[in-house]
């Protein structure tokens, strides 16, 4: 079986529809699946969608949306992520490949094209198309060269498409989750003097109160600042990163300070 997203019409702006079909030579209508909503600037539009699975997790889908700002007549690219292809979820709604600076050969706009792909040195990339003028640079300024639009890499280190970001200090829990390593891995990016500290908390119901106990000797006050830049640190406390005996589920209560979260393992 085939199936695409298309861009399609009818919302009062453009938006992605998804059509699939056993016959590649007939393709019915799209439904519409991937559309600007109220947390969106009245002026964004939808002008395509470059889908690709999770490098690591193939029921994973992500799409690189292309996003044409209409008053400001330039294009960028947000991420949304799928577990069923259908309802999608842009947990930031600000540019993953944004367009350049002024004199840049994107400076006009970078309008995805494809999917990922993994780089000699590990990192993942996409291809885009940057372009200097506007986007309707040639109907209001025809007489005005535009030059071509040449294609450019945005890269980023694996697993750092999205993260949750401390500018000062800043708390969260993730809850229940089952444990399937000895370890609790973080991948983090600190500012200078930034720092992440964990501690653990039982899982003994279906809500983590706030003011929860930690487990004994996985408390902040036994919690070993991570700090710096990692893509697979081990958090320990007091100098141990064994979490073998905690059992299968556990809570994680992390600070942080000046630092961005990008994914965690345990």
């Amino acid at each position: 079986s085939y199936f695409a997203y298309l861009r399609v019409a009818g919302t009062g702006r453009r938006a992605t529809g998804l059509t699939r079909t056993e016959d590649f030579r007939a393709w019915p209508d799209a439904d519409l699946v991937l559309f600007p909503d109220p947390q969106d600037e009245p002026d964004v539009s939808f002008y395509g969608s470059s889908y690709f699975r999770y490098p690591t997790n193939p029921n994973l889908h992500c799409a690189l949306v292309e996003i044409y700002h209409q008053a400001a007549d330039c294009n960028d690219a947000q991420i949304a992520f799928s577990n069923n292809m259908t309802h999608w979820f842009r947990p930031e709604r600000r540019a993953i490949i944004p367009h350049g600076e002024p004199g840049s050969d994107d400076s006009g706009g970078a309008r995805p094209w494809g999917g990922l792909y993994t780089l000699p040195d590990g990192n993942w990339a996409a291809m885009y198309r940057g372009h200097v003028g506007l986007h309707n640079y040639r109907e209001s300024e025809p007489h005005i060269e535009r030059p071509p639009g040449v294609l450019m890499i945005a890269r980023w280190r694996p697993h750092r498409f999205t993260g949750i970001e401390a500018d000062l200090e800043g708390r969260m829990t993730i809850t229940t989750v089952k444990r399937t390593s000895d370890a609790l891995r973080l991948n983090y990016r600190c500012k200078p003097g930034g720092s992440i500290a964990a501690e653990l908390i039982p899982t003994v119901t279906s809500r983590i109160h706030p003011d929860a106990d930690p487990i004994p000797g996985f408390s902040f006050a036994e919690s070993d600042l991570l700090s710096g830049d990692s893509l697979s640190a081990p958090m320990t406390w007091q100098g141990k990163a064994d979490i073998s005996q905690i059992g299968d589920t556990v809570a994680i209560r992390l600070k942080m300070f000046q630092a961005k979260l990008f994914a965690f393992s345990v």
